[in-house]
């Protein structure tokens, strides 16, 4: 192990103790095809040690993902397959507790800076860990994998360019390295990178997995030689099956026994794989070659990867947890949300999609309304321009929440990368989103309300404008709260648009503005209308404007008033708000119950919201 000042060598070298090994046995997976099960690996056994990296190599199909996913229970292997640590039995539960899994793809918040992406996935596994030693910590993984001179620098958007793609890699797996892993897995961790790049990483990796004594199992798709030279050990698999196990350096050996030694400007994984890829041979050719190679191997494995120097050593170990910062359920679920919280709000004080461009649309509409609907007055022929400026604004309002779905898609591919990995659960992740919604929201209506309130001319005093602010903020977290739930569902941006727009579409037909809500047909009326949050919020929005205002009538026919809605005070030429409310059938809401409908419709709509997300991870 190397030495080090960092406060954590001690308690590293607990988790990650030396002689450690890792073994699978008889790993086996099957799906359903059209002429019965297709064997997609077939019977795999391997063992790692501690502070070895292995490379899973193969052609496209081989089963290369299937078996990582096997390996580290995002898949069930078939039974008779078993998977021991130093000789204990690994369940799924223990493998998500001691293990991280790093995705081909880099699910990371642009705007936050390498150090602050590293230190939130940090503190976010061991939430009671000193910030002293989590800097330190922090500070020691930058270091190993070469990020110091962008570790202030912004991972970067689709509007401000950040990192390079490289360098990206290599913060995807601080992330998970940082977290005190006993095993990583790397699922293609260089596609897509040069071969510069891809040297730098898995260079880095494996100086810090060698340094703190992890177990790396990586997939990767034909590396150059010197990338291929930071691995231990290299498995060859084809058709599912293992064709080849052993150490890296003894490749050249094994091709020259076979009588087929690697050629001057070939490297011997390339050498491998031209007998392993079948998409560009014959079918009996290659058969014939797969086979030929998978014989010869067989035969001289003892040799080429010395199995009893591998036995796994048997006893308990411990993970030592309490040493790293751990606390119980509800204390982890109570820190996770503060810091979830935490990063969230810097993550939308920074990210111009999240809510910047968001606060300008309303701001924009509130300018809109101001200057079309301006100082209506109170004439009855006013009464309907009014009840358009509610519908407006609960409607329209509530369809730009449609704005927030390319902040949450990135959230939600961090999220289920750190969920995946176990730094924190489904309910802080929807309680901390919940939470920093609330102020964001409230600012963009506040803003909205400024605007446009006073300069329509609605109902005077602080009391109604305080009462629109609310209702209205009520029925814009609903509509986040259900564009939300269509993103967590549907993560490709367009379709989550579509599906939104339609889903507000919907509530505005069956909400009783455009129709009447008694000339509904019934099937809408009784089911479908009463759950349109949309209707109660245009009922409150109404009420509150329209209680206690007395409109007069300029319509005169044969010397008498003729007034908009059928009024209570014909002979005085006047028109209550009171008398059109009971006129829409709207006039006895309370504004305590129709409040408490739209928040429960929220509660459902955050519950579903939870769910979503839950069985997309698992």
């Amino acid at each position: 192990m190397a030495t080090s000042s960092s406060p954590f060598s001690s308690s590293a070298d607990a988790v990650n103790a030396p002689g450690s090994v890792l073994s699978y046995k008889n790993l086996s997976y099957s799906v359903k095809a059209k002429a019965g099960q297709k064997r997609l690996i077939d019977d795999v056994s391997v063992d790692v040690r501690a502070g070895e990296l292995l490379a899973i190599m193969g052609p496209s199909g081989a089963g290369k993902s299937t078996l990582l996913d096997l390996m580290s229970f995002r898949k069930t292997p078939m039974q008779g397959g078993s998977v021991r640590l130093n000789g204990q039995v690994v369940d799924v539960s223990l493998m998500h507790k001691i293990s991280n899994f790093v995705e081909q793809e880099d699910a990371l918040l642009g705007v936050l800076t390498v150090r602050e992406s590293i230190t939130y996935a940090l503190r976010l596994h061991l939430p009671l860990l000193p910030r002293v030693q989590v800097n330190d910590r922090v500070s020691r993984v930058i270091k190993a994998l070469g990020l110091q001179s962008c570790a202030e620098q912004r991972i970067g958007t689709a509007i401000s360019r950040g990192i390079s793609g490289g360098q990206k890699r290599r913060v995807t797996a601080a992330c998970s390295m940082v977290t005190f892993p006993r095993i990583l897995f790397l699922d293609e961790v260089t596609s897509g990178l040069d071969s510069t790049s891809a040297r730098e990483v898995m260079s880095a990796i494996s100086t810090l997995s060698k340094a703190e004594g992890m177990i790396v199992v990586a997939s990767i798709h034909q590396p150059s030689l010197e990338t291929l030279a930071q691995f231990t050990n290299v498995m060859f698999l084809a058709r599912g099956a293992m064709c080849y196990l052993g150490r890296v350096d003894q490749l050249d050996q094994f091709f020259e026994k076979w009588g087929r030694p690697v050629g001057r400007f070939s490297t011997p994984s390339d050498h491998a794989m031209n007998f392993l890829n079948s998409d560009f041979s014959e079918a009996g050719m290659s058969s014939r070659s797969i086979d030929e190679f998978r014989a010869f191997y067989l035969s001289q494995s003892e040799s080429s990867y010395d199995s009893k120097e591998k036995q796994p050593l048997m006893g308990d170990f411990d993970d030592h947890s309490e040493l790293h910062g751990k606390a119980g359920p509800f204390v982890t679920l109570f820190w996770n949300t503060i810091v979830l919280s935490e990063r969230t709000a810097v993550n939308y004080q920074r990210n111009l999609l999240a809510y910047g461009v968001r606060a300008g649309m309303y701001g924009g509409m509130g300018l809109m309304l101001a200057t079309i609907w301006i100082r209506l007055g109170h004439a009855d022929s006013t009464i309907n321009d009014r009840l358009s400026v509610h519908f407006y604004s609960v409607a329209f309002l509530a369809f730009m929440s449609v704005a927030g779905i390319p902040a949450f898609l990135e959230e939600r591919a961090v999220y289920y990368r750190e969920s995946k990995n176990g730094l924190y659960t489904t309910l802080p992740f929807v309680i901390s989103n919940t939470l920093v919604n609330i102020p964001f929201l409230l600012f963009c209506t506040v803003l909205f309300s400024l605007i446009c309130y006073w300069a329509i001319g609605l109902h005077p005093g602080a009391a109604a404008f305080f009462r629109f602010v609310a209702f209205l903020f009520l029925s814009i977290l609903a509509a986040e709260s259900q564009a939300l739930i269509v993103a967590s569902l549907l993560p490709i941006f367009v379709a989550a648009l579509a599906i939104s727009a339609f889903l507000n579409g919907f509530w505005m037909s069956v909400g009783g503005y455009f129709i009447k809500a008694r000339s509904l047909p019934r099937f809408w009326f009784y089911s479908f209308h009463y759950m349109d949050y949309q209707k109660y919020a245009f009922e409150l929005l109404s009420n509150s404007d329209l209680r206690g205002i007395v409109f007069t009538c300029d319509t005169i026919v044969d010397n008498q008033c003729v007034c908009a809605y059928p009024s209570s005070t014909p002979e005085a030429c006047t028109l209550s708000g009171a008398d059109v409310l009971n006129y829409l059938d709207i006039g006895s809401i309370s504004y305590g119950k129709w409040s408490a409908i739209v928040i429960g419709i929220t509660i459902i709509y955050r519950i579903a919201l939870f769910f979503a997300l839950k069985i997309r991870s698992s």
